[in-house]
C-alpha cells in the first residue's frame, strides 16, 4: 500500500518550471512543428487549458506561468508554410528553461548550432529550429518553428 501513497504523492507534487517546459516543448511543440497537430491529450498532459479570451491555439498552465501560442501560417504549394509553437516561461529563469529542453531536443535528433551566443542557444533538424533564449526583465521565451524554406526534403 506504502508504494501506492508514494506514487500518488508523486504525481500531485508541484512541477518545477523546467520540467513543465520540457514537457510542453516534446509534447506540444515538437509534434506541432512537425505535423501542425497535437493531441488534445499531449495539451492535456502538459498542464494546458485554453487561454482565457484566446482562441484554441492560446494556451496556458492553470497558474499562468507557462503562456503557449500555436501558429501556422502559409502553405505548401506556396512554398511559404510555417508553424511556430513559442513558449513563455514566466517561472524559472532562462538556465532552467535551456536546460530543461537541451537533452531531450538532442535525443530528438536536433543538432545545436555551433558559434551562437551562450544566453541564445540554437538546435536543428530539418526544416525545424528550436531556441531559447531570454530579454533583460522579461519571460524566458523558447520557440520551436518550422519553415518550409528550411527542409531540405522539400
Amino acid at each position: 500500500m506504502h508504494p501506492l501513497i508514494l506514487a500518488a504523492a508523486l504525481v500531485a507534487a508541484p512541477q518545477d518550471s523546467g520540467q513543465t517546459t520540457r514537457e510542453i516543448v516534446v509534447g506540444v511543440c515538437l509534434p506541432f512543428a512537425a505535423s501542425g497537430e497535437v493531441s488534445a491529450d499531449n495539451i492535456a498532459l502538459a498542464g494546458l487549458e485554453r487561454r482565457p479570451g484566446g482562441d484554441e491555439l492560446d494556451l496556458q498552465t492553470e497558474n499562468g506561468h507557462h503562456l503557449v501560442k500555436l501558429t501556422l501560417t502559409g502553405n505548401v504549394s506556396e512554398v511559404s508554410l510555417r508553424r511556430v509553437c513559442e513558449v513563455q516561461a514566466r517561472a524559472g529563469g532562462f538556465e532552467q528553461a535551456r536546460d530543461a529542453v537541451a537533452g531531450p531536443l538532442e535525443q530528438a535528433g536536433f543538432t545545436p548550432v555551433p558559434d551562437e551566443p551562450e544566453d541564445w542557444p540554437v538546435w536543428t533538424r530539418g526544416g525545424i529550429t528550436a531556441t531559447v533564449h531570454q530579454n533583460p526583465g522579461r519571460a524566458t521565451i523558447v520557440r520551436i518553428g518550422y519553415s518550409i524554406l528550411d527542409d531540405e526534403a522539400y
